[in-house]
């Protein structure tokens, strides 16, 4: 793959999460969208297990990024 600027170097690059495993930004996304809910789930999900662990925090905060899109808001009502 060639890469044409240094911009989508950095891009490549901030993508990955868990250097060991290989999973990116978009691996982790996928996996929640498959029923992921846990650091664990997601490196299940990819058929690996945690090596040096230190992505854990990282999955987990995108969980939770991607789980609050996906949670529609509700209206609030005003009580009677």
């Amino acid at each position: 793959m060639q890469i044409d600027t240094h911009s989508q170097l950095l891009q490549m690059v901030l993508m990955i999460i868990c250097v060991c495993n290989r999973i990116n930004c978009r691996s982790v996304r996928e996996a929640v969208d498959a029923g992921a809910r846990s650091p664990k789930a997601v490196q299940a999900h990819h058929g690996c297990k945690f090596n040096c662990g230190k992505c854990s925090q990282s999955i987990g905060e995108m969980i939770s990024e991607q789980m609050d899109r996906c949670v529609p808001s509700l209206p609030i009502l005003a009580a009677e």
